[in-house]
């Protein structure tokens, strides 16, 4: 028997003797808790705490997780809802501001002499050399040819073209328009036409043009339309004078600021029938 046999049996002989020891101790030992119970405890316990404290561990990241997804769905849920909301406060904010803007244009609108139409601007044409605006309404809404445009604080300008449902308005602003005029408290007359834009950008303001040099005009004066032109009802409102230039020439340079707001011009009136002749509108002040 070489010595490879020998430690085998060997082998095989203390594990039968460990084996039956162990069985006996088991069979003796009925009160309390057996050798392989203690032994089993002893060798098991640790494994089982870790096995059961990496599982707690796992639990506790999966847990964790699910809770952390269900916080973002949340929270992207609740975005969503601000956003909503924003928009619809955004939109009520803006009919409000529509709503109010109307409520001035038929304020005016009910004390004109004149049949209007109350339209909206949809374009905006701003060239140094041609501003005009257009509008939704048309010949189908009544809308003519060279009909006074109006805002609820003065004069925007009037119609040059016309669609059934749209309008080109040339605005007083530009410097091929013409109004006839007249200082109010002095009651000179001259023609209002838009100022000749520069490279800085002016042109903002209304030029009164043949107004003679030794004529009683004063920064501050009233400007208003004297009718003449028979395109604009006397007495609407144009502006007010902000510069008085007297030099040696025939005239006087005289600059207006507009009553219009036309850098914020979104609802106007359009005049549909021919204003009588004695029309006086002192309303827009």
């Amino acid at each position: 028997m070489n010595r490879v046999e020998t430690r085998r049996s060997r082998l095989l002989l203390a594990g039968l003797v460990l084996a039956h020891l162990v069985y006996i101790s088991n069979q003796v030992d009925r009160g309390g808790s057996s050798l392989l119970q203690r032994w089993a405890l002893a060798v098991f316990t640790p494994v089982q705490g870790a096995v059961a404290g990496a599982l707690h561990g796992i639990a506790s990241v999966w847990t964790s997780y699910a809770d952390l997804r269900g916080v973002r769905r949340e929270n992207r849920r609740l975005n969503e809802r601000v956003g909503e909301l924003e928009m619809q406060m955004q939109q009520r904010s803006q009919e409000a501001a529509e709503a109010h803007r109307l409520r001035e244009v038929m304020g005016v609108r009910d004390v004109l002499p004149v049949r209007t139409v109350v339209a909206h601007v949809v374009a905006r044409d701003g060239t140094p050399w041609y501003r005009t605006v257009t509008l939704d309404s048309g010949s189908e809404d009544g809308v003519r040819l060279d009909a006074p445009v109006l805002s609820a604080t003065g004069v925007v300008g009037r119609v040059i073209a016309r669609g059934p449902h749209a309008a080109r308005v040339q605005l007083l602003l530009d410097p091929l328009s013409g109004a006839g005029a007249r200082i109010e408290r002095s009651r000179i007359a001259g023609v209002v036409s838009g100022q000749a834009r520069t490279s800085s950008g002016a042109g903002g303001d209304l030029v009164m043009k043949y107004v003679p040099m030794l004529s009683d005009v004063v920064v501050g004066d009233v400007v208003v339309t004297s009718g003449l032109d028979r395109i604009f009802p006397s007495g609407l409102l144009l502006g007010r004078v902000r510069f008085v230039k007297t030099g040696a020439g025939l005239f006087k340079e005289i600059l207006v600021t507009p009553s219009a707001r036309f850098d914020t011009l979104e609802e106007v009136m359009v005049v549909t029938s021919p204003p009588p002749d004695d029309t006086v509108v002192e309303r827009l002040k």
